[in-house]
């Protein structure tokens, strides 16, 4: 045990001793680099003592330089200045010299050219009075000799103008010119004439366009005539089928407006009465439906064979023929035959204008009228829309 406590103290003196000797060791590096660094920091000092009198030195040195360089360049400024002044003061010398020389040349110049000039001026004056003399002597004979030509010239220009206003600008004279020209040139010369009615002729029969619009004319002319035919032809059986009809219908609906309205008893009798009259006529019945509807088809071509009212009327009347009188029935169509009669535009007037092509019988004379009053691209049908191209009256 006390060995071990030897042992253990002198573990701890010795690492004791070794930290004391890595301390020491520590302490004295620090201090030989402290040494270190104030020995540079003492030669940094001496470097810039060193570079500071070197400095005030150059400067010094600098500034003296300065001082004789500006002495210098003073002397040398002061000498460019006197050899400049000489230099201005010799040009001015020679300036003068030739400008005095130049007056002098000039003034020779002119002296020689006033002796040599004077000679020429008198002869240039006695030109110019000879060219005057012979300008004014031409013009006195140019007056004397364009008189008579401009009073000729005067006098053709008024007899032109005279004749240009009465013959020419004038319509009348125009056309009495015209006719004289034409005259004399077919007196004078009758085979100039048979040769332009041939070459025009020839002319007119040898272009394959007039030949082309000469046959369209006529098949267009054959298309309206057969178009007139058919239309002429559609009005008069329209005509003769709605009069019968429309006289039956009225002299029916006049009867069975007087008759008076029947009572309840009575009228299960009529019924039967009516039933009994009404069935052996089914032919005139169906004859008179068919007439009908052909006038209807004429009228208002662009309807289907669906809506034809009497066509309607017959079916309505074969499921309810057994049930009631067909009383009501025909009442309703004249009222609605009375109401197709109107015009579609104004509603009071009758239809009495089919208009074609399209064959609608639609609107009265007066409406008519005033839809062809308006400007051409609004004269249309008010049914289909089609351009009205001519009208047809009809009277029923």
């Amino acid at each position: 045990m006390v060995k071990c406590w030897n042992f253990t103290v002198f573990c701890m003196v010795a690492m004791m001793d070794s930290v004391s000797l890595l301390a020491k060791g520590t302490v004295n590096m620090l201090g030989c680099w402290l040494h270190l660094v104030g020995g540079v920091l003492e030669s940094f000092k001496m470097v810039g003592y060193l570079s500071s009198h070197v400095l005030l030195r150059v400067r010094d040195l600098f500034h003296r330089g300065l001082l004789c360089g500006h002495c210098l360049l003073q002397q040398v400024w002061e000498g460019c200045g006197i050899a400049v002044s000489l230099v201005f003061y010799l040009v001015n010398t020679v300036v003068n010299l030739l400008l005095i020389g130049t007056q002098n040349v000039y003034s020779v110049v002119v002296s020689m050219w006033e002796a040599v000039s004077c000679p020429l001026q008198k002869a240039v004056e006695l030109t110019l009075t000879l060219f005057t003399f012979l300008y004014s002597s031409l013009v006195g004979t140019s007056v004397v000799l364009w008189t008579p030509i401009r009073l000729a010239l005067e006098f053709l220009g008024s007899l032109g103008h005279i004749f240009g206003s009465v013959f020419l600008l004038n319509i009348y004279g125009l056309i009495l010119t015209a006719t004289i020209f034409v005259t004399a040139t077919i007196y004078m010369n009758p085979e100039l004439t048979r040769l332009g009615a041939r070459r025009a002729v020839g002319y007119v029969n040898s272009v394959p366009t007039l030949h082309l619009l000469q046959r369209a004319l006529n098949r267009l002319y054959m298309l309206e005539r057969g178009v007139w035919q058919r239309l002429q032809q559609q009005g008069s059986r329209l005509h003769q089928t709605i009069t019968p009809v429309y006289r039956n219908i009225r002299v029916r609906g006049d009867g069975h407006a007087r008759q008076p309205e029947p009572s309840n008893r009575e009228q299960g009798a009529l019924t039967d009465g009516r039933a009994g009259d009404a069935a052996p006529h089914p032919e005139h019945a169906a004859r008179q439906r068919q007439l009908i509807d052909d006038l209807w088809d004429l009228a208002f071509p662009s309807s289907s064979s669906t809506n034809r009212p009497l066509q309607k009327l017959s079916s309505g009347e074969g499921g309810s023929s057994s049930k009631g009188p067909p009383t009501d029935s025909l009442l309703t169509l004249l009222k609605e035959q009375e109401e197709r009669k109107k015009c579609v535009i104004c509603q009071d007037s009758t239809k009495t204008v089919v208009l074609l092509p399209c064959r609608h019988l639609c609107l009265c004379r007066d409406c008519t009228n005033i839809l062809l009053g308006q400007p051409i691209y609004q004269q249309n049908c008010p049914l289909c829309r089609h351009m009205i191209l001519n009208t047809m009256d009809v009277y029923l």
